[in-house]
């Protein structure tokens, strides 16, 4: 029966409408290798640089002791960036298939991801490096055994978040509060969650608590696929109350209030939006994870322009590079309306501008921390809404990719979102505001960077027709492929 499984699902990839991106493929595995040599690295030189750097330290103590926040960082970018095989089972339910072999089958499937397998090349190089040093080698290969079974529970941990995101949410907000409260010397967490580790390395019979949890997690994990397995649930839609939002305060925009409308309440209604927003949310804290501010501490002038650029941009690169995929849904319907893309792309811009004017006035905690970030913050900002903001809309001229909005998988783009154009062009919007701050700092020191931004984002804001109109041009050149696009992925 998995033979037959397998031979639908070479035929489904096969028949399959949507072209392989040959620049996509080589990216992804390119990036595959690149973190394999990073573990592979790590795995063999953790110990020695452990024992120089922390000579009273134990390696695998030390290693212990770091896993949680390993742990809870994997669990995010599982939960942001794994896509895990989403076949058309419905033509399935259908056929004389047991449905426990179906879920077996594609349950089965996602464990095969890079997530899964590449901590073996950190854990085994270690472990080797262990052995050698002259550690028990009972005691590492339990240890490493029972890391690798926390980590397989992870993947199930991750699937069944999809049902109780309050649970995961809560979860990653308790210890990224740990994370901080350990960063400035008032509490650490990690003196406790390191025996949930350490305990088989000290007490080999612990070995049966991760295969007992991994064990449950499975068994919960095929109980909610087979408990949801039905053709009724999978064709139902969620029914909801109705909720209506006026919003009058926006008609003062006059013919851009409709879309301002239409964009805020996509963001209210939709769970991809409001994932969007979040992580748009946790980019003003970017700061705090680049940065020092402790007494004493310095930080580069530099790293200061690239950390304002992230902590004030965090909107416009989550949002702003998606137009015009946030509205795939309907935009075939909308160009047969009487709509002009001018309008259209100014009411895009204003949203981006209002998201962006808002991260940086909720920046205002830097100034508590360095004056010069701060300062930093708000040209970065004025720069961001002056000249940025038209190259996302430009680069989203060339987005053809459709947003299902309903999920909130993949939500920095996925294979299909990649455009080597699009990449060309969002380059510039990393790059040329720590060009012109250099220019500026060599010739009036910190205030002429300072300025040069200010004064390039506000002459942006004047020449607003001029860049619209080109921008215009280029969506009206790719107006027919977009629709193509977004009618054949719809």
């Amino acid at each position: 029966m998995h033979k037959a499984l397998v031979a639908l699902e070479k035929k489904r990839v096969k028949r399959g409408t949507k072209k392989l991106d040959v620049w996509v493929t080589i990216f992804k595995w390119l990036g595959i290798v690149y973190f394999g040599f990073l573990f592979l690295a790590l795995g063999f030189g953790a110990y020695p640089l452990i024992n120089e750097s922390f000579p009273d330290e134990n390696p695998v103590n030390f290693i212990s002791r770091y896993l949680t926040y390993y742990f809870v960082v994997e669990l995010v970018m599982r939960f942001l960036m794994q896509k895990l095989p989403t076949a058309n089972i419905k033509p399935l339910l259908t056929l004389n298939i047991p449905r426990k072999k179906i879920v077996s089958f594609f349950v089965g499937k996602t464990f095969f991801s890079p997530f899964n397998f590449i901590q073996l090349l950190f854990l085994v190089p270690f472990a080797i490096a262990c052995i050698m040093n002259e550690e028990n080698s009972a005691q590492i290969i339990l240890w490493i055994t029972g890391t690798y079974l926390y980590i397989c529970c992870m993947h199930f941990v991750n699937i069944l978040s999809e049902s109780y995101k309050k649970v995961f949410y809560s979860i990653v907000v308790f210890f990224i509060l740990g994370g901080f409260l350990q960063y400035y010397n008032l509490f650490d967490v990690t003196i406790y969650t390191q025996y949930v580790f350490l305990s088989v390395y000290h007490y080999p019979f612990l070995i049966i608590i991760p295969l007992l949890l991994l064990g449950i997690l499975s068994y919960a994990t095929h109980r909610y696929y087979l408990s949801n397995l039905y053709l009724d649930n999978l064709m139902t839609a969620k029914v909801e109350e109705a909720k209506t939002q006026e919003m009058s305060w926006l008609d003062r925009f006059g013919t851009h209030a409709l879309f301002l409308k239409n964009d805020i309440r996509l963001i209210i209604r939709n769970k991809r939006a409001k994932t969007t927003v979040l992580l748009s949310v946790l980019f003003l804290f970017y700061g705090f994870l680049l940065l020092r501010f402790g007494e004493g501490e310095t930080n580069s002038i530099y790293s200061l322009v690239f950390v304002a650029f992230f902590v004030s941009g965090g909107f416009l690169m989550l949002y702003g590079q998606y137009v015009p995929s946030w509205d795939s849904s309907y935009y075939p319907l909308m160009m047969t309306q009487n709509i002009t893309y001018k309008n259209y792309l100014k009411s895009k811009w204003l949203i981006i501008a209002l998201g962006t004017l808002l991260s940086t006035l909720f920046c205002f905690f830097y100034a508590f921390f360095d004056m010069n970030l701060f300062y930093l913050i708000i040209a970065m900002g004025i720069f961001n809404v002056g000249i940025n903001g038209y190259v996302v809309l430009w680069g989203g001229a060339y987005m053809k990719s459709p947003m299902d909005l309903t999920a909130n998988k993949n939500v920095f783009g996925d294979k299909n979102a990649f455009n080597l154009k699009v990449m060309l062009i969002s380059l510039p919007k990393v790059i040329l505001p720590i060009i012109l701050f250099v220019i500026g700092n060599l010739i009036y020191a910190f205030w002429g960077g300072i300025a040069v931004l200010v004064l390039v984002g506000i002459a942006g804001m004047f020449f607003q027709k001029q860049a619209f109109g080109y921008i215009e041009k280029i969506y009206k050149k790719e107006k027919y492929d977009t629709l193509k696009s977004f009618k054949e992925n719809n």
